[in-house]
């Protein structure tokens, strides 16, 4: 017994937990379910708490962000006995306005068993987080139009995400690339459309705001028959339609559907963090390098330069 104790002290026999999920694929909006499972070891073990993290990894360019979005405490100490399961249950109810799983965004709990004098438990369960319905017959609509998704589509570009499709039939000799950002409201879906025009003098972009209705999104042939004249327009009439993006992330900025703005905070927030950071860091090591120019700017260096509307 003793030599089991101080095994399970090493981590060898000693107690594990478990976060199991009903499944590993959501949309925007909808709850998760699970159990928390903790199976005790070959020894008895005093648990002093159980914490589950819910992160977010956002990659742009050569840079990876992870932040944590929520963390479920469960404080409450507990002695578990030899191989004894004890079951929680858990649930989550996603933000609508979290960034789409992608290329470039993944998603993963973080389940931590604290034993007490002891090597303590981790579990990693990730997840996809897909579009609602509504914002899935958008793209599905693009896509019979001929309008593929890129495989860098869905990027964050530090305020919303942009869903990129480049052309594969319709209009491909006119269009370069079809751009949109989308907060998804209660009756309906704002757009903002941009269409990259291939022109004898290079690109030019054209942005149009639309707003889609539920009752257009609900009828897909409708649907596709809308997005179809709006793109026609666009193209054979570039110079009526001035959209501004700035204008846009503003008006909509506030609303639970904006798709990607739950990030902005908490990215923002990491990175300042970081900075503040590397220059104390910087500041008692008396580094005379000209480096810490960078950690200034380091808010807009993780999304590069961005293009002024």
């Amino acid at each position: 017994m003793v030599f089991k104790k101080f095994m399970a002290k090493l981590g060898k026999g000693s107690a594990q937990v478990d976060l199991i999920l009903d499944q590993h694929q959501y949309k925007l909006g909808e709850q998760i379910n699970g159990q928390l499972v903790i199976t005790g070891g070959t020894v008895e073990q005093e648990i002093n708490k159980i914490d589950v993290d819910f992160m977010m990894s956002v990659r742009a360019g050569e840079h990876i962000q992870t932040v944590l979005i929520n963390r479920f405490p469960f404080p409450e100490s507990f002695k578990i006995q030899p191989s004894e399961k004890k079951t929680y249950s858990f649930s989550y109810q996603l933000p609508q306005n979290l960034l789409l799983s992608c290329n470039s965004v993944s998603y993963y709990f973080i389940t931590h068993l604290d034993i007490a004098a002891g090597v303590d438990s981790t579990d990693r369960d990730p997840i996809d987080i897909l579009p609602p319905d509504r914002l899935q017959n958008i793209l599905y609509a693009f896509d019979r139009l001929g309008f593929r998704e890129k495989h860098d589509s869905r990027s964050f570009d530090g305020h919303m995400q942009e869903f990129e499709l480049a052309p594969t039939s319709m209009l491909v000799k006119e269009v370069e690339e079809v751009e949109f950002v989308a907060a998804i409201a209660e009756t309906g879906i704002h757009l903002l459309l941009e269409v990259d025009l291939r022109t004898f003098f290079g690109e030019k972009e054209v942005k149009r705001e639309l707003w889609l209705d539920n009752q257009l999104l609900d009828d897909q042939n409708a649907l596709i028959d809308y997005l179809q004249q709006v793109l026609l327009e666009m193209v054979n009439n570039p110079s009526l339609y001035h959209a501004d993006k700035a204008q846009f992330r503003h008006k909509i900025s506030g609303l639970p559907g904006a798709i990607g703005a739950f990030a902005i905070g908490l990215i923002a927030m990491e990175l300042l963090e970081e900075a503040v950071e590397d220059i104390v860091e910087d500041f008692f090591e008396d580094d005379d390098d000209d480096d810490d120019d960078d950690d200034e700017d380091s808010l807009l260096d993780f999304f590069g330069d961005e293009e002024e509307d």
